[in-house]
């Protein structure tokens, strides 16, 4: 009892209000039984046994209502609150448990998230690389074509330019020769020598 009085010390000054109360109204009939006289009844030695009767009967009424009704009472009160707390306990740990999971969740889905995102950049960036070169190998295709081309187109324009001049060469040779000799040479002969002439150049 003593235990739950320091658990409750409110109910344990109510406590000692309501045993002083008694104890004065225990006094007041023994004041009435008594029926008078001078001075306190209280302090009338041929009362004492009758006060100290009435104040254990009190003592333990008060005893018995405390034992059977008030402190079972307190005791389960405390009992529901002690199990509430440690319900809320236990539910803080699991909620606790369970934000940690989802945290742990959370930084896995982040960490594969980072590197999906890292093979996928990889393989945009290898791709881009390959088509970059398969670009530039089809242009340096183009562009080797094209010289091979402009080449071709070159060789023939040299060609046909030497065969002009050729003729050229050949026309103004017979018409040289002509005027120097007074006839016509013969052609096959100065095409021959305008040829050899053009070689040794």
């Amino acid at each position: 009892m003593m235990n739950i009085l320091k658990h409750t010390p409110a109910l344990g000054a109510r406590t000692l209000g309501a045993i002083s109360a008694s104890l004065a109204f225990a006094g007041g009939a023994l004041a009435a039984e008594e029926g008078g006289g001078g001075g306190m009844p209280q302090l009338d030695p041929s009362s004492f046994p009758s006060q100290i009767f009435w104040l254990v009967v009190s003592f333990a009424i008060l005893f018995l209502l405390m034992w059977k009704v008030a402190l079972p009472r307190v005791g389960e009160v405390i009992e529901q609150r002690q199990q509430k707390v440690s319900a809320d306990l236990d539910r803080a740990e699991k909620l606790k448990a369970e934000v940690e999971q989802i945290s742990a969740d959370y930084e896995k889905l982040l960490s594969d998230a980072r590197s999906e995102a890292n093979e996928e950049i990889r393989k945009v960036e290898a791709s881009i690389k390959t088509s970059q070169e398969k670009k530039l190998h089809n242009h340096d295709t183009q562009i080797a074509v094209m010289i091979s081309e402009a080449e071709e187109r070159i060789a023939s324009a040299r060609k046909a330019a030497m065969e002009e001049i050729r003729d050229v060469a050949t026309d103004a040779a017979m018409s040289a020769v002509e005027k120097l000799i007074g006839q016509s040479p013969d052609k096959k002969a100065v095409t021959k020598a305008v040829e050899t002439a053009a070689k040794g150049a």
